[in-house]
């Protein structure tokens, strides 16, 4: 099928669907829907306890809870759930001794709940098959929340000839079907299922405990005129006189019960950062890594969605965000790695250039340490700079200058540094750096695409080997969760790779 007629197949299913609508198939839980109530009722007790106590509890729970919500096949493809509900248990029984009996009987309650999931195949699953089987094994294709769900319920599937995608392998494989099954609530799927269909039929299949059932609406949609809400078809099969939500949705809205980080803020009042220093958040990462980011202008990214050769870029911190994965080095930074490459680069002129670059950005931590932050930032203000944001990360040894020329030159004849000796020899070291980031990208590109995408979207995390000096043991990893809360750590700190178990249940 050529672009233009796969484009037109689109546009087909896209108008099909706006006609038609998706539709939403709520599916009783009795077992599922005991362990949420059991579950809401322990986290009103226990909300306002900040003390830690509850995270591992918590935080094994709700992923038990969204894995029952996403991954309905049968006990035999899904081992994770005894996993899940025997440390729910153990968390449990730890706690108990500690409590009162109000919140001990709520342990209790979400302990035999949870053991109830490990011991009953999820009759969302069996509702899920029968619909696939009448529909046709062959023409349809479900869909999974996230890589774990599509690795679960493809060992389920496949066998019977059912196709199964993430939203992004389809979009990627450009697959059409006739329908589609999105297993899990509509809030955990892209819009694109329903704004740019590869399916003439949409079908969400969620359990019918879970009380958001909105379908996500393309982000375009509020600026456009005229444009008619997706019709939705609701339908309620099996069991549903289970337990309904302890409270309203408006006092404990769905978003409180998903697996999330816990995030405390820290004891030290906020301060500039100091010589040597940064302000940087932390990023939890998929396979138990986590980084602290600082504001530099750009990082190294992969996107397995993008054809061959164009899947690495580099990104704006700023646009960093749970979902994208990070390419990093393991160890040393990138960063640094880079910039040593690109002193290399320089041959002859390298003792020249170093020399020029410690200069300037000597002078520059002078005015700093001499009168603060704030007077610099003023001061270079009155002169015309732009970028003053900035200012702070020009100290950094391998940023080799700002980007502005404007900027640039302005700040050397602030410091009374020599403009034309040391802005020819920073441009000469800026072409070498971007030299060498080429090279160390063709490389990764040329890694990325030999690799197996389907088991980084699986796993959420990949190492690959990049045969150049300083770069081997490079991981692609899934960013998982960004913390709210600024820590100043120190610059040689700032986005090395290091292993963190705070996300273990955010996976």
């Amino acid at each position: 099928m050529t672009r233009v007629e796969l484009l037109n197949a689109r546009y087909e299913r896209s108008a099909a669907l706006a006609v038609s609508g998706v539709e939403l198939v709520a599916v009783g839980e009795p077992h599922g829907a005991a362990f949420d109530d059991a579950l809401r009722k322990l986290f009103l007790l226990v909300r306002d306890d900040m003390s830690g106590l509850w995270d591992d509890l918590l935080g094994a729970a709700k992923a038990l809870r969204w894995r029952h919500a996403t991954q309905p096949q049968p006990l035999q493809f899904n081992p994770a759930v005894q996993q899940m509900s025997a440390t729910v248990a153990a968390e449990a029984s730890m706690l108990r001794p500690a409590v009162g009996s109000e919140v001990r009987e709520a342990l209790t309650a979400v302990a035999a709940t949870a053991a109830a999931l490990a011991e009953h195949d999820p009759f969302l699953g069996a509702a899920l098959f029968e619909a696939i089987e009448e529909s046709g094994f062959l023409t349809s294709v479900v869909i999974g929340a996230n890589g774990a769900a599509v690795a679960g319920l493809t060992n389920w599937l496949t066998p019977f000839g059912v196709a199964v995608y993430s939203t992004s392998q389809l979009v990627r494989e450009q697959r059409l079907f006739e329908r589609a099954y999105a297993v899990g609530p509509p809030r955990f799927m892209p819009a694109s299922l329903v704004t740019a269909p590869l399916t003439e039929a949409l079908s969400y299949y969620v359990p019918a405990w879970f009380s958001d059932r909105s379908i996500p609406r393309s982000p375009l949609a509020d600026l456009a005129e005229g444009t008619p809400p997706i019709k939705r078809r609701d339908f309620v099969i099996g069991d549903t006189s289970s337990p309904t939500p302890t409270d309203s949705e408006e006092t404990l809205p769905e978003t409180t019960l998903l697996p999330a980080a816990v995030w405390i803020p820290p004891d030290a009042p906020s301060r500039e950062p100091g010589r040597d220093e940064v302000a940087a958040r932390r990023v939890l990462l998929s396979g138990g890594y986590a980084i602290l980011l600082d504001d530099g202008e750009r990082i190294r990214s992969v996107d397995p969605t993008q054809p061959g050769g164009e899947r690495v870029t580099n990104v704006d911190v700023k646009s960093v965000r749970p979902g994208i994965y990070l390419l990093l080095r393991d160890g040393e930074t990138e960063r640094l790695a880079l910039y040593d490459a690109a002193i290399r680069l320089m041959g002859t002129q390298a003792s020249a250039v170093a020399a020029s670059q410690a200069r300037w950005k000597a002078a520059l931590q002078s005015r700093f340490d001499q009168y603060g932050q704030a007077w610099v930032l003023r001061e270079l203000s009155k002169l015309g700079v732009r970028r003053l944001d900035r200012v702070r990360a020009w100290i950094e040894p391998t940023l080799v200058r700002p980007r502005s020329h404007r900027d640039f030159a302005l700040l050397l004849e602030w410091l009374g540094v020599p403009v034309n000796a040391t802005f020819p020899l920073a441009n000469a070291l800026n072409k070498k750096r971007s030299q060498a980031s080429v090279n160390i990208a063709e490389q990764l590109e040329d890694a990325i695409g030999a690799a197996d995408l389907a088991a980084l979207e699986r796993d959420g995390h990949l190492r690959f080997a990049v045969q150049s000096a300083g770069f081997r043991g490079v991981i692609a990893t899934r960013v998982l969760s960004i913390s709210p809360y600024v820590e100043i750590v120190l610059r040689h700190d700032a986005r090395v790779l290091s292993t963190d178990r705070s996300a273990t249940w955010l996976e």
